[in-house]
């Protein structure tokens, strides 16, 4: 049952979080998106497989490499015991372990604070987020434009303003019922004073207000504060996962 569970909530993060191209492979999922998030360029074993491993890994890499991309895996309590030891026996050093958050809804309520939300992406966010991020790249803040315009579920976009100034700023996606909060950024100066749980409970609450019954999240396990107000806000980690990362020259 669990691992039907974690197939289902890697099925909602694919859709909350697009790749620019995706590749099917034999029940493997390859995303590419000009090396944004590990996310979104990373190899996914959802479904089952017929072909020998080690082949499927090896066609992986020349598909990556292709691309110019370093040749990233993504490894869950799921898959683990399949995949994990053949990747380090191969030279893949574990990247970002995160834990998966889950919380029931039914029971919540939450205050809206001083967020402003919007349903739909405008360029003051992500102007917010480019800017709280640092991303200066062109390519970069192009392809995250890109994805979150691929999104075709309900979406959230929140910020607040303090001082004529944008100074934190979240999103959610919402499928079926289930609300995904992502991107919580506060800029660095005010920094542990409400505004990361000011963000969460704003879009939690809009979330329910839209049928949401579950809200789901993925946090960096050495991310002590993070994780510390997702604890108190209600979340329980459901699963883990990790990514086997090695880069392979291009061609």
């Amino acid at each position: 049952m669990k691992n039907n569970m974690i197939r289902y909530y890697e099925e909602l993060s694919f859709n909350a979080h697009p790749s620019l191209q995706t590749q099917y492979y034999d029940g493997w999922v390859l995303r590419f998106a000009n090396g944004y998030s590990a996310r979104a360029n990373s190899v996914n074993l959802i479904y089952p497989s017929t072909i020998d491993i080690k082949e499927k890994i090896t066609e992986c890499e020349k598909r990556y490499s292709k691309q110019g991309l370093p040749c990233i895996f993504k490894v869950t309590d799921d898959n683990k015991e399949m995949l994990d030891g053949i990747l380090e026996d191969k030279g893949y050093e574990v990247v970002t372990p995160t834990d998966v958050m889950v919380m029931d809804l039914s029971e919540k309520q939450f205050s809206a604070g001083d967020s402003i939300i919007t349903e739909h992406l405008t360029d003051e966010w992500l102007n917010t987020y480019f800017t709280l991020e640092k991303y200066t790249n062109p390519v970069t803040c192009d392809t995250v434009r890109k994805i979150r315009q691929m999104i075709q579920v309900d979406t959230l976009y929140c910020h607040i303003t303090k001082d004529g100034q944008n100074i934190a700023c979240a999103s959610a996606v919402i499928e079926n019922g289930y609300v995904f909060i992502a991107n919580v950024i506060v800029d660095e100066v005010h920094r542990g004073k409400g505004y990361g749980r000011s963000l969460c409970e704003s879009l939690l609450g809009a979330a329910m207000e839209k049928g949401a019954h579950t809200a789901y999240l993925q946090v960096i396990q050495s991310n002590l504060i993070a994780k510390n107000l997702y604890e108190k806000l209600g979340y329980q980690k459901l699963y883990a996962y990790w990514y086997r990362k090695k880069n392979i020259p291009a061609p």
